[in-house]
């Protein structure tokens, strides 16, 4: 017997109820219940969805700490501000207003429909064409309202004779950038795709706290989105726990080209924190919770694939690496209780 629920993002008005099809989960007590809705106070309970929760019970037990859909539904809406971010969530600007931040390179950028350069000097068709063939490939994707990797694609560019026609498809609002060499090793994991680690940074009252899972591509996939990867937690020193999860959120120990997670140790990763722990403090404090796609290239230079202020989602990570806002519960219930 199959459990429906739904994701709920809301957009200003706009709300998207998206199904996610599970099998096989425990109800959850009444006294879990109460559980939750007690260390959660100030939650509204009319939203609660104990969906999640009830994943998580079945995998590792039951913790009232776990955030389901109750991030979505409420939480991350006040500590993270949409008045205060939903102008910083446009992809095709996140290096104009961080250059700090390591962005892959933008070749062209679609603003409402507007093509412009590197530099932000307005361009036509034919220039950003021409821009484009220059390279070896890129990368081009939606640069509002996205998520799960939805619309993005890698574009070989000797493959591809019609570049306007990609560009065209593309629709109003789309940044295309390098597509990044990351390092070695991580590349081992899966060559096709761009293996990249989800660092949720949490950065209440001036204390600071991370979780992270890496997101590893299936087999010939080119991008790492929960139905084309695995995710694995990692723990506080970099190193991959014993197993992560596919889409179904079953159980898997290695890649599909055979490399084990447990154990795997990612190089430079003390680089990557002291990254995000610095930028979240320093371009970020009005946020409780980001949630970044963030890589290490080649060169060893960690480089921002995206931030994630208005939808940083908790879910997937948490179960990967544990309720990690739990530190923080007292400060998330004080900002819930804010009218």
């Amino acid at each position: 017997m199959k459990l429906l629920s739904y994701y709920r993002y809301h957009y200003g008005f706009y709300r998207l109820d998206k199904p996610f099809t599970i099998g096989g989960v425990p109800k959850l007590t009444a006294a879990e219940k109460k559980q939750i809705r007690e260390t959660w106070e100030g939650v509204d309970i009319n939203f609660l969805d104990y969906t999640w929760s009830r994943i998580y019970k079945k995998i590792k037990g039951f913790s009232p700490y776990y955030l389901g859909a109750l991030w979505n539904q409420e939480i991350d809406y006040k500590v993270n501000p949409t008045s205060q971010v939903v102008a910083l969530e446009n992809k095709a600007l996140c290096d104009v207003y961080f250059p700090e931040l390591n962005f892959p390179k933008p070749y062209v950028r679609c603003l409402n429909g507007s093509l412009f350069d590197e530099k932000m000097n307005y361009i036509s068709m034919s220039e950003a064409v021409a821009i484009l063939k220059m390279q070896e490939r890129f990368v081009i994707k939606p640069s509002v309202d996205t998520m799960q990797g939805s619309g993005v694609k890698v574009v070989k560019v000797q493959e591809t004779p019609d570049i306007e026609s990609v560009m065209n498809s593309a629709g109003k609002n789309f940044i295309v950038q390098e597509a990044l060499k990351q390092l070695k090793v991580i590349e081992e994991l899966n060559p096709t795709s761009l293996n990249c680690f989800r660092v949720t940074s949490m950065y209440f009252n001036g204390r600071f706290g991370f979780a992270t899972a890496l997101k590893v591509g299936k087999k010939g996939a080119t991008r790492d989105n929960w139905n084309s990867a695995y995710w694995i937690g990692v723990d506080k020193n970099g190193v991959l726990l014993d197993y992560g999860f596919d889409y179904k959120t079953q159980k898997i120990y290695q890649t599909d080209n055979g490399i084990k997670f447990s154990g795997f140790t990612i190089p430079n990763f003390d680089r990557l924190i002291s990254f995000v722990e610095t930028n979240h403090k320093k371009y970020f404090p009005h946020c409780g919770i980001i949630g970044w796609d963030i890589t290490i290239d080649s060169k060893g230079v960690v480089r921002v694939i995206e931030t994630n202020l208005k939808n940083p989602g908790t879910q997937i990570e948490q179960l990967c690496s544990g309720p990690f806002l739990e530190p923080f519960r007292a400060d998330i219930c004080k900002i819930m209780k804010r009218k």
